[in-house]
């Protein structure tokens, strides 16, 4: 080879290894579960770091990583990390990485940067360098975990009002989708979506052609043609404001009255930022010589990367569903938590618990769901099951972060939320036995007078609401529904105590947990209709009373098949909020098509009549008729299609902690085709299916580097055949129904046909 060969040779390749090192260089970066650390503060001195590994070649993993951190981009850049150099660390680890570096000192801006290496041993790029903020490490707070408002300066000096360690909120600027001059010269607006907002125009005022000096504006959440409904009911929204007008040129905010807190716990916007209200629709009436130049809805969430996460499928009805609890799931975080519903603005464990699923499904944010668990752990509310919903939530945090911290910094805390305090000799709990005392009330951080049982919501026997939502529950001391979430509490604390090295509670737990399932199904199971009562005493078979232990796995396999015709008997006797339960049990038990009709059925009682309404958020209820009193057109806790579709439908869930492995096991019922982006801890997780049921199924998968996938597909036949990256495979895996592949991370594809 001549020189100047050589000289071409030397430039390809390093073009060539420049190129390939920036497309596989990490990205993704997360400073204490936060993907923007520079929009926050940080109260922890030892952040845990993590990244999206990007594959270098087909199935890549890492090998090990190396971590910089530095008092400022510039040091990074020139290889001077004044504050830690890991090395090189032979590890396969990306997320949950503790801080070891020197000191961090509060109120201070840091970067930090990482590089891994591969399977292949190629080193990559190294990432773009991630801003952080540190707090005061050592301000008093009212309760562990406590998050305040701070101001952050920026470069530029700007001062941005934001949280300690969760996500900002932002306000963001709608322009009105449809703008409509009344005949009696009024301009209605309408934006599209509700959201938590207020307004902002701009007007020029000619004072001398009338003699006023105020607008007058109306806005609401239901619309009537071009108008705005005046008497919406329920919990809707409508209302009439003025706002004093200045000649000339100006610009205008609709100042709303500040929410008063009626609730416990209830959450109040700081006085540094506008007041929010949800509305839709905005009608101004006309005066002479005005004119409005814009106007915008103002509405704030937290900061949301919509792109994050997609799902389209072969039915029109599932996508407006998904669209609909994707949008109400981020619209309802205007707090910075899940403390949604114009009415109370105070967060419940069986609502957060739902909205917190729906989260992690449509977006790769961990901090919101992370503040709201440990708020809720020290602000209980009074439903006696909802407080296992702590457990519940802590358990998820654990399954789609990895991250432990949450589960010991509060491990006492949650083994008292499991409400073992309430069991009696009968092996049972029970809320009315006389074992709420004080000092079991102070365990689980709860400051009311006792815990009541819930079973379902709105419930008739409370005289408020004519028909209630339980299936005309019976409710007994010993109930059915409190002891199959004891139950299932008890299952996710064994394994919470096992991810957090407390083996002596490994064993408690788990053996309490089989003999509560035993009394469960001696007490509960009526052997002569082969279905479960709703209490000791009972002679009522509610579907509440039987889709929860369908759902928690109480169910012998013996009895399942009666189990589930009986709730599949019930149609849907059941809340919005108990609806994601039911969905759990169906699907679980793998009763996908049913469940697939269920969730798109075009009755009242269904989310497509949200939508026929007119909402544009999930409701607090199916119908207004259901809650005529107190139904709110912006609830996430009925949002939980967000979350089923993606786990249940498309069948994508964690098999280990932090997506570390995992499961696809899709249940598309009738559904001819269906694609889903979704966002995790490691990456973005691709499934597309294509199927004629009973005749040939195709799924194409793409799986993050540095996990892999266990793929479970329907065994459409006895006599088929798998094809597997384009090969057949002869002795294929099969685990009753179905057949599964293991596969490392990439692109891969699955055909199964029938012969």
């Amino acid at each position: 080879m001549n020189k100047t060969g050589y000289l071409f040779f030397i430039l390809l390749f390093l073009v060539t290894s420049t190129a390939f090192g920036q497309k596989n260089a990490p990205t993704g970066l997360l400073c204490d579960l936060l993907p923007h650390p520079e929009l926050s503060e940080i109260t922890n001195k030892t952040p845990d770091f993590g990244w999206i590994v990007n594959a270098g070649v087909k199935e890549d993993y890492q090998t090990a990583y190396q971590i910089e951190a530095a008092t400022s981009a510039t040091l990074l850049q020139e290889g001077q990390a004044d504050l830690w150099n890991t090395g090189k660390v032979p590890s396969s680890q990306s997320i949950n990485i503790r801080y070891t570096g020197k000191s961090l000192q509060p109120h201070q801006r840091y970067w930090w940067r990482v590089c891994t290496w591969g399977k292949t041993g190629r080193q990559s790029a190294w990432s773009t360098a991630q801003m952080f903020n540190t707090s005061d490490f050592d301000l008093p707070r009212t309760w562990p975990g406590e998050s305040k408002w701070v101001n952050l300066t920026g470069d530029n000096g700007k001062i941005a009002f934001t949280f300690e360690n969760r996500e900002p909120v932002n306000f963001h600027d709608v322009v009105p989708a449809k703008t409509v001059v009344q005949k009696n010269g009024n301009i209605f607006y309408d934006f599209k979506k509700d959201a938590f907002a207020y307004l902002a125009i701009n007007i020029t005022w000619d004072a001398d052609k009338v003699k006023t000096d105020s607008l007058v504006l109306s806005i609401g959440e239901k619309g009537i043609g071009d108008s705005i409904d005046q008497k919406p009911g329920g919990g809707i929204l409508y209302g009439t404001y003025k706002i004093k007008l200045k000649k000339g040129l100006n610009d205008y905010i609709l100042e709303i009255p500040r929410f008063v807190p009626q609730f416990p716990h209830s959450q109040v916007m700081p006085l540094q930022m506008p007041e929010v209200i949800p509305f839709r629709y905005c009608e101004i009436k006309a005066i002479p010589g005005l004119k409005v130049n814009s106007i915008f809805q103002k509405a704030l969430y937290v900061e949301f990367n919509p792109n994050a996460s997609s799902f389209s499928c072969s039915d029109d009805k599932l996508n407006n569903i998904y669209e609909l609890c994707k949008y109400s799931t981020i619209a309802n975080t205007f707090n910075g938590d899940y403390a949604n519903s114009e009415r109370e603005r105070m967060m419940y464990e069986a609502d957060c618990y739902i909205q917190q699923m729906s989260h992690y499904a449509i977006d790769r944010d961990f901090a919101t769901a992370r503040y709201s668990t440990e708020n809720l752990i020290y602000h209980a509310s009074w439903p006696t099951e909802w407080i296992n919903h702590s457990v519940f939530m802590a358990w998820a945090d654990y399954m789609y972060t990895g991250n432990t911290e949450l589960i010991e910094n509060y491990y006492n805390d949650l083994k008292a939320k499991t409400l073992t305090a309430l069991e009696t000799p009968e092996g049972l709990i029970s809320s009315r036995t006389g074992l709420q005392t004080k000092s079991f009330l102070a365990s689980i951080h709860y400051d009311g007078d006792m815990l009541h049982d819930i079973d379902d919501w709105p419930d008739a026997d409370q005289g408020i609401y004519p028909n209630g939502e339980t299936d005309n529950y019976e409710r007994k001391d010993y109930n059915t529904v409190v002891n199959a979430f004891y139950y299932r509490a008890l299952v996710l604390m064994g394994r919470m105590a096992l991810a957090t090295n407390h083996r002596d509670d490994v064993a408690f737990f788990e053996a309490k947990a089989e003999k509560v399932k035993k009394k469960f199904n001696e007490d509960f199971f009526d052997n002569v209709n082969k279905v479960y009562i709703d209490g000791i005493g009972s002679r009522h078979f509610s579907l509440q009373a039987n889709m929860f232990p369908l759902a928690f796995g109480l169910v012998p396999d013996v009895y399942k098949e009666n189990v589930v015709n009986y709730v599949k008997s019930k149609w849907m006797a059941c809340s919005v909020y108990a609806a994601n339960y039911l969905m759990e049990a169906l699907y679980n038990a793998g009763q996908g098509d049913y469940a697939l009709e269920l969730m798109t059925n075009d009755s009242d009682r269904g989310w497509l009549n949200m939508i026929r309404v007119g909402a544009t958020m999930t409701t607090e209820a199916w119908d207004i008729k259901y809650d005529p009193h107190d139904i709110s057109w912006s609830h996430a806790w009925s949002a939980s299609p967000a979350h089923i579709i993606p786990r249940k439908i498309m069948g994508i869930e964690p098999a280990a902690p932090g997506f570390g492995e995992i499961n696809i096991k899709p249940q598309p019922g009738e559904l001819k085709w269906a694609k889903m982006k979704l966002p995790s801890i490691r990456g973005d997780i691709l499934v597309s299916l294509n199927q004629d049921p009973g005749n040939f199924f195709d799924l194409d998968i793409t799986i993050p580097a540095n996990t892999t996938a266990k793929v479970y597909l329907p065994k459409i036949s006895d006599n088929y055949t798998l094809i597997v990256d384009g090969k057949v495979i002869g002795n294929a895996i099969t685990e009753g129904k179905w057949v599964v592949a293991n596969c490392a991370s990439g692109d891969h594809s699955f055909k199964i046909k029938k012969n």
